[in-house]
Protein backbone atom coordinates (compact mmCIF):
# COMPACT_ATOMS: atom_id res chain seq x y z
CA UNK A 1 0.00 0.00 0.00
CA UNK A 2 3.01 2.49 1.21
CA UNK A 3 4.19 1.53 -2.63
CA UNK A 4 1.12 2.50 -4.11
CA UNK A 5 1.13 6.09 -2.19
CA UNK A 6 4.33 6.78 -3.24
CA UNK A 7 3.79 6.01 -6.72
CA UNK A 8 0.96 7.75 -7.28
CA UNK A 9 2.72 10.54 -5.18
CA UNK A 10 5.80 10.67 -7.51
CA UNK A 11 3.45 10.89 -11.14
CA UNK A 12 1.76 13.44 -9.54
CA UNK A 13 3.55 15.99 -7.40
CA UNK A 14 5.98 16.64 -9.79
CA UNK A 15 3.68 17.59 -12.20
CA UNK A 16 1.46 19.67 -10.58
CA UNK A 17 4.38 21.67 -8.77
CA UNK A 18 6.06 22.07 -12.29
CA UNK A 19 2.93 24.17 -13.78
CA UNK A 20 1.59 25.20 -10.30
CA UNK A 21 5.02 27.23 -10.40
CA UNK A 22 5.33 28.11 -13.70
CA UNK A 23 2.04 29.65 -13.38
CA UNK A 24 2.37 31.35 -9.51
CA UNK A 25 5.34 31.86 -8.45
CA UNK A 26 7.88 32.37 -11.25
CA UNK A 27 5.73 34.07 -13.82
CA UNK A 28 5.84 31.72 -17.16
CA UNK A 29 9.89 30.86 -16.03
CA UNK A 30 9.95 26.93 -17.17
CA UNK A 31 13.33 26.67 -16.02
CA UNK A 32 12.65 27.38 -12.42
CA UNK A 33 9.71 25.45 -12.49
CA UNK A 34 11.61 22.49 -13.91
CA UNK A 35 13.92 22.78 -10.89
CA UNK A 36 10.83 22.81 -8.68
CA UNK A 37 9.51 20.07 -9.89
CA UNK A 38 12.97 17.78 -9.69
CA UNK A 39 12.91 18.81 -6.49
CA UNK A 40 9.36 17.92 -5.12
CA UNK A 41 10.41 14.10 -7.31
CA UNK A 42 14.01 13.53 -4.68
CA UNK A 43 11.82 14.86 -1.58
CA UNK A 44 9.07 12.01 -2.33
CA UNK A 45 12.39 9.59 -3.22
CA UNK A 46 13.99 10.55 -0.17
CA UNK A 47 10.91 9.78 2.11
CA UNK A 48 10.23 6.58 0.16
CA UNK A 49 13.73 5.50 1.27
CA UNK A 50 13.95 6.46 4.52
CA UNK A 51 10.60 5.59 5.70
CA UNK A 52 11.71 1.87 4.11
CA UNK A 53 14.85 2.16 5.91
CA UNK A 54 12.76 2.76 9.34
CA UNK A 55 10.54 0.02 8.69
CA UNK A 56 13.33 -2.53 7.88
CA UNK A 57 14.62 -1.71 11.00
CA UNK A 58 11.14 -2.39 13.04
CA UNK A 59 11.38 -5.25 11.73
CA UNK A 60 14.48 -6.46 12.45
CA UNK A 61 13.97 -5.33 15.90
CA UNK A 62 10.69 -7.65 16.13
CA UNK A 63 12.59 -10.95 14.80
CA UNK A 64 15.27 -10.27 17.34
CA UNK A 65 12.97 -10.61 20.29
CA UNK A 66 11.06 -13.20 18.73
CA UNK A 67 14.08 -15.62 18.52
CA UNK A 68 14.74 -17.88 21.41
CA UNK A 69 17.45 -17.14 23.75
CA UNK A 70 20.12 -19.42 23.11
CA UNK A 71 21.16 -22.27 26.44
CA UNK A 72 24.77 -23.51 26.36
CA UNK A 73 23.98 -26.28 24.81
CA UNK A 74 22.76 -25.08 21.83
CA UNK A 75 25.84 -23.52 21.18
Amino acid sequence: MKLLFFAATLAILPISSYFFTEKYIWSGNSNYAAITAICAANLVLVAYIILSVMEDKQSFKEAEEKKLPETKKQR
